[in-house]
């Protein structure tokens, strides 16, 4: 049964090899390997993945092929094997004086203790990270920088294990003999099917094997158990030439001309992977991404990545222009070959008709059996096995010249869709009934009742024999449309040429998730589930309560050949993918695996200098740093995809780059650390460029203090100069000031004196002695206080009332009876503390008895009233029942000196900021022709002396 299923497999892998023909990609000379001649293929710890040939070694990481021959350091370029150590330290093996290792793409060597001695390594192990060159009689070891023999005898292999030291091979006793130490034996083996010159070697610290072209053995150090195997078994195979055994990534692999397998825990062959035998390689290596390299003699490397195992072509470098379901089969229409149909039982594209020319697809008619092949503008009908022309477009009445692309049966009548419209047709001839002219036609479907039409131009329909425009939300959707397709009896999908695809119903529109700018050019529509064909591939939605949700792309990476995709068909569990460059079929639930492994900092320049981790330079005017970012990608579109990258501290957000190669210029001193990012993926890099030594913070420290207190001793210097010049200013202003009221003061004075001496000259003029004397006494001592206080700056309210109530007095005597005077105080205001400046109300009661009462016909009253507001301010009320103030300067049309000298005065005192003080005046009674006058002050003294 064991053996039958093997026969089974052996014969899939068979048709495989037939079947997937091109589902590889090929690198040769022309991609910068050194050779077409490859010896093998191994993968690093880190990734990359290395070529050996005949002409040097080679590391690849997706984009850039970096060789390593005798230039670099080798000893020489014929190497035909190595082995990785943890260390990532690539070990090379040829026959050669001298042997080592290349890491951090520099190459060390060292040579044999005897000096010139050729090694000829062909049958080399490898102990965890010790390796051990062997030839057909000696091993080596590395010690001290040199390679030191282990062992030296034609028949005895060197073992290194804590138990076995060496196995011998005895061909005339066919026995494998073990020994231990000190030449103790520790079991014997048959070795009738041994081979002398067998691949031999240790791979791990408990497995030794043997291969040739028959079988393989492999000997378990620890149990000292002999597993043999035979390829006729395993395989199928009486013969497999150039056999290995290796151990990649913590798994053994065996490998031959024409396979690559893994083996199980019993050292059996499982799974298989047989190569397309055009390709004629003979060595294999399964990677971390289970990709596929395989190495040939002469035509290079191949890589199979997995995604592709299961990808099936068809009509590779052909146009296939559509793919169509009628009456349950499968038609593909090929550019200028025909149409084929798709044999599910024999897994192939059979041709049903060969036709030239543009092909625009196969479709059935509803209520009619027959099947319809649309062709270069002729219509082919297939009725049980026989096709036939139906429809000669060379003789037809094509309006145009033009062609029929696509027929469409709706409310009961048949469509015919043109390059220039769309036509209703004769059911039977086919020939055109009406036509509807339209520029751009793409596509027409019906769809509730309607006929929509798709355009260059946007949505159309055809209603009442006239083709509109469509509106949504009330704007017309213009775009370019590509194709239609039905959803559901409520839903269909819009395809647009840039613009995405978008779900539409009679009333709203909207675009499916994340296809924003893809040029979508048809779509399959599988319950509830959407694929799209589009120029970067397939895009699988499934529907998620109400909404479509995107599931996976299908590219190159999964095997489409190339990621334009005309037409996408799903039928059981395959998916069927139509492109330019032919057809491919791909399980549903494509198997995707990763060939992007990592991201990382190449090298790191600062100005000429390559930096290493944790680098420390000098700061140089002017600097560059130059950093070249790499990937390890092995996928299928062989560019740079976008990262992330920021350079702390100066950087806080990530910037993203899709090109390898950063800069940045006039770095300041500090310490730097480069994260790049990519696909979860997180590296980072430090350097510090360190200061010049008047950049150091113990000189930039001493400098700041030293401008510190140079700037604060110019600004205190400065500072003082300027006080003086405020303090002798404000002096000189105070000064001025007072030297100003004085003046005014004394302009008061002799107005006071005339307006006095003029009332006592008409008491004598009136012979009226008594009255003149009386009015001399008062006027004297009134004389007599003024002159006492005017050199005072301020006064006592006290006094100034004191000194208004004498002044009013007199103008009494002048006047009479004609004039009356009262004078209220607030109880509030203290007149005996509270200031106020010396004769600042003269003025104003002078006005109004001259003025204001003088004027007036009948008698007049004045009232003084001193009201208290805070502590610091009071009000001043001088009100008269006079002519007003309107009505004096109508009498006098000119201002009395005395008010001018009362506002200058004002002013004065208001700059000296000791005193704020307003004035105003308004009529007591406004309706009376004496509209009489209060002048009101608001004082308040700033600065208590």
């Amino acid at each position: 049964m064991k053996h039958k299923k093997l026969h089974i497999t052996f014969i899939f892998f068979l048709l495989w090899s037939f079947f997937y023909a091109q589902n590889y990609s090929n690198y040769t000379v022309k991609d910068n390997l050194p050779s077409n001649h490859v010896y093998t293929i191994l993968q690093d710890i880190d990734g990359f993945i290395w070529f050996l040939t005949d002409k040097g070694m080679v590391k690849y990481n997706g984009f850039e092929f970096k060789q390593f021959t005798t230039k670099e350091g080798l000893p020489n370029n014929d190497v035909w094997n190595a082995f990785i150590t943890s260390d990532n330290k690539v070990w090379y093996l040829s026959k050669a004086a001298q042997l080592g290792y290349i890491s951090n793409d520099t190459v060390q060597s060292f040579p044999s203790e005897i000096s010139n001695e050729i090694i000829n390594p062909i049958f080399s192990s490898q102990v965890k990270d010790d390796v051990y060159p062997t030839g057909p009689t000696t091993s080596y070891q590395l010690v001290d920088k040199q390679w030191k023999k282990n062992l030296n005898s034609h028949n005895k292999m060197k073992v290194f294990h804590s138990k076995i030291d060496y196995l011998q091979l005895n061909k005339s006793l066919n026995s494998l003999s073990v020994f231990g130490k000190n030449a103790s034996s520790k079991a014997t083996f048959d070795a009738t099917d041994f081979i002398l010159n067998n691949k031999r070697g240790q791979i791990t610290d408990s497995l030794f094997f043997f291969i040739n072209e028959k079988n393989y053995h492999i000997l378990n150090l620890k149990t000292l158990k002999l597993h043999r195997k035979y390829f006729k078994n395993q395989l199928h195979k009486e013969n497999v030439q150039y056999g290995r055994i290796n151990l990649v990534h913590n798994k053994l692999q065996i490998s031959g001309k024409g396979f690559v397998a893994y083996l199980d825990e019993e050292f059996n062959i499982v799974d298989p992977f047989f190569f397309p035998k055009e390709i004629n390689a003979h060595f294999g290596l399964i990677d971390i991404s289970n990709t596929v390299w395989c190495a040939t003699f002469n035509n290079g490397v191949y890589k199979i990545p997995y995604n592709k195992r299961d990808a099936k072509y068809s009509f590779l470098g052909e146009k296939v222009q559509s793919l169509d379901i009628v009456e349950d089969k499968l038609i593909a229409s090929v550019y200028d070959k025909g149409f084929y149909e798709y044999d599910f039982k024999k897994r192939k594209f059979i041709q049903k008709l060969e036709t030239k020319g543009y092909i625009y697809g196969t479709q059935s008619i509803k209520g009619n059996p027959n099947i319809y092949y649309l062709s270069n503008g002729n219509i082919y009908s297939k009725n049980g096995k026989d096709i036939k022309l139906l429809y000669d477009y060379a003789s037809s009445n094509s309006i145009n010249n033009d062609k029929i692309r696509k027929l469409l049966f709706h409310e009961g009548q048949l469509f015919g869709m043109f390059a220039f419209g769309v036509n209703k047709l004769n059911s039977k001839t086919f020939s055109i009934e009406k036509a509807y002219e339209q520029k751009g036609m793409n596509d027409i479907l019906s769809f509730n009742n309607q006929l929509l039409i798709a355009t260059t131009n946007g949505l159309k329909s055809l209603k009442k024999d006239t083709i509109v425009s469509i509106p949504y939300n009330n704007e017309l959707l213009n775009k370019s449309i590509l194709s239609l397709k039905k959803i559901s009896e409520t839903q269909f999908l819009i395809n647009t040429d840039g613009f995405g695809a978008y779900i539409a119903n009679n009333n709203t529109l909207q675009i499916l998730n994340e296809t924003k700018y893809l040029s979508v050019q048809d779509a399959f529509i599988q319950e509830n589930a959407i694929w799209l064909a589009t120029n970067k591939g397939v895009w699988h939605y499934e529907k998620i309560g109400k909404d479509f949700v995107l599931k996976t792309t299908i590219n190159t990476n999964e095997g489409t050949p190339i990621n334009n995709v005309n037409t996408v068909v799903v039928i059981k569990d395959k998916l069927f993918v139509a492109t330019d460059n032919g057809l491919v079929s791909i399980p549903k639930k494509v198997k995707k695996e990763t060939l992007f492994l990592d991201v990382f900092i190449d090298k790191i320049r600062y100005n000429s200098k390559t930096l290493s981790e944790g680098t420390e330079v000098m700061y140089t005017v002017d600097n560059n740093v130059n950093i070249l970012v790499a990937t390890i990608d092995f996928s299928e579109e062989n560019k740079i995809q976008t990262f992330n990258y920021k350079l702390a501290p100066i950087q806080k957000n990530w910037n993203s780059s899709t090109t390898s190669n950063i800069s940045f210029n006039n770095l300041q001193p500090n310490d730097y650390q480069l994260i790049i990012s990519q696909n979860g993926i997180e590296k980072s890099f430090h350097f510090t460029i360190k200061p010049l030594w008047w950049q150091t913070i113990i000189f930039r420290a001493l400098a700041g203090i030293g401008i510190a207190i140079t700037l604060l001793s110019a600004v205190w210097i400065l500072g003082r100069r300027i006080q003086r010049r405020k303090d002798q200013k404000l002096i000189q202003e105070k000064e001025l000031s007072e030297i100003k009221l004085r003046a005014l003061r004394s302009q008061m004075n002799p107005h006071f004196v005339f307006n006095s001496l003029s009332a006592i000259q008409y008491y004598i003029n009136e012979n009226d002695f008594e009255a003149s004397e009386l009015y001399l006494v008062k006027f004297s001592r009134l004389i007599r206080r003024f002159f006492e206080l005017s050199k005072e700056n301020e006064i006592t309210l006290k006094e100034e009332i004191k000194l208004l109530e004498n002044y009013l007095e007199i103008e009494k005597l002048r006047f009479k009876e004609k004039l009356t005077y009262q004078i209220i105080i607030h109880e509030e205001l203290p007149i005996n503390s509270t200031k106020i400046p010396t004769m600042l109300l003269q003025p104003i009661v002078e006005n109004a008895v001259n003025h204001g009462i003088f004027n007036k016909e009948e008698n007049g009253m004045i009232t003084l009233q001193f009201i208290y507001i805070d502590t610091s301010t009071f009000r001043v009320e001088i009100i008269d029942n006079g002519v007003g103030y309107k009505g004096t300067k109508n009498l006098t049309r000119k201002k009395e000196n005395s008010s001018n000298v009362l506002q200058d005065r004002l002013r004065i005192l208001n700059q000296s900021r000791k005193w704020s003080i307003t004035h105003e005046n308004e009529e007591v009674f406004p309706d009376h022709k004496d509209k009489g006058n209060k002048a009101i002050f608001i004082i308040k003294k700033i600065i208590n002396e």
